[in-house]
């Protein structure tokens, strides 16, 4: 049995009346007026977007800069033509050479500007075909057809190519403009997209070979810019895209933006990925190590410029990420941070 405990006494602070006084005093209506303006707050993004890189024309024509260039050369070609007589008449044989010569050098400037410009014409035409691909389940199904038969022009597919006939058996006529796009992404793509990914990882593993076995700073960097230009030609081609002067510095200027402004998960997932590759390289000698990081910068380089050109955009699912490419660079540094340097060999 439980011993009996004293009675005790408990005062209420207030009274039921008092609580609700005050309760009633904390909330009292607020009258607005009908005419006033509510203007709710804008829903916060989870992450930062990635801002819209844009492949085609710049924002901006210099047309003072073209009609220089082309006045220029319009004067000089006309300088040296009517110069020519002179010279014949005078026998001025070397002045007729140099004048010719001049002509020939003009008449090469100008066919490669006409090139140039039409590569960039036609990077245009990309970006705008890329931007309607990404509208493709917007469209009707006469329309994405439409837009498929562009994108087969673009990839350089002839009627009887496998990929194209492959996609053509599969596609129906009640399809969809989104069920389109998923087969667009499935026969067309996906093979281009395996070969990048090995372009990538092949001329990055390449890349960090040789700058861990370069013994001068000045040639590592000589050897990340030949090797990066190369690949992001190649990749450019594997996508239908030919690329001039100005339009390489163009997608080279792009990619720099758009891996300057990723968004911020991506940039936690990179962040985490070269922790771990510091990690990695702290295993490996100074060379190896050096290269490692080499390796992985050039592979974020071809992953940002396959976003790029590649006409349909990646879902979240399919997009390549660093970590697909880490493993095998880890084990191309490792097994040559086996291998003794080539001045200790022994013979």
């Amino acid at each position: 049995m439980t011993t009996p405990q004293p009675r005790r006494h408990f005062t209420l602070d207030d009274t039921p009346e008092e609580a609700a006084e005050a309760a009633s005093a904390l909330r009292q209506r607020e009258a607005f007026a009908d005419t006033s303006e509510h203007h709710p707050l804008a829903p916060l993004a989870e992450e930062k977007a990635l801002p819209a890189a844009s492949l085609g024309a710049p924002r901006k024509r210099r047309w003072g800069l073209l009609f220089a260039l082309g006045g220029g050369a319009a004067l000089g070609t006309a300088e040296l033509v009517t110069g020519i007589p002179d010279a014949l008449a005078q026998s001025q044989w070397l002045a007729i050479a140099w004048q010719l010569f001049g002509i020939s050098l003009i008449g090469l400037g100008g066919i490669s500007l006409l090139k140039e410009l039409g590569r960039l014409r036609r990077l245009k035409r990309h970006d705008k075909l890329r931007a309607d691909l990404a509208e493709l389940p917007l469209r009707s199904p006469q329309q994405a057809r439409a837009m498929a038969e562009q994108l087969r022009h673009q990839l350089k597919l002839a009627d009887d190519d496998p990929h194209w006939l492959a996609f053509q058996r599969a596609s129906q006529p009640h399809h969809s403009g989104e069920e389109l796009q998923t087969l667009l992404r499935y026969h067309l793509l996906a093979p281009r997209d395996r070969e990048a990914q090995r372009l990538i990882t092949r001329m990055s593993g390449e890349t960090a070979i040789m700058v861990a076995i370069s013994p001068l700073t000045l040639v590592d960097m000589a050897l990340v810019a030949w090797r990066s230009l190369a690949m992001v030609d190649r990749l450019c081609r594997l996508y239908g895209l030919e690329l001039g002067y100005a339009s390489r510095l163009r997608l080279f200027r792009n990619v720099l933006h758009n891996m300057a402004f990723a968004g911020a998960s991506e940039l936690a997932t990179d962040a985490s990925m070269d922790m771990l590759s510091l990690d990695l390289a702290g295993r490996l000698s100074a060379r190896a190590g050096q290269g490692l990081a080499t390796g992985l910068l050039s592979a974020r380089l071809g992953l940002r410029a396959q976003r790029l050109c590649r006409p349909v955009p990646f879902t979240a699912d399919e997009q390549p990420k660093l970590a697909d490419l880490r493993q095998d660079l880890w084990r191309q540094i490792k097994r040559l941070d086996k291998e003794p340097v080539p001045a200790q060999r022994k013979e």
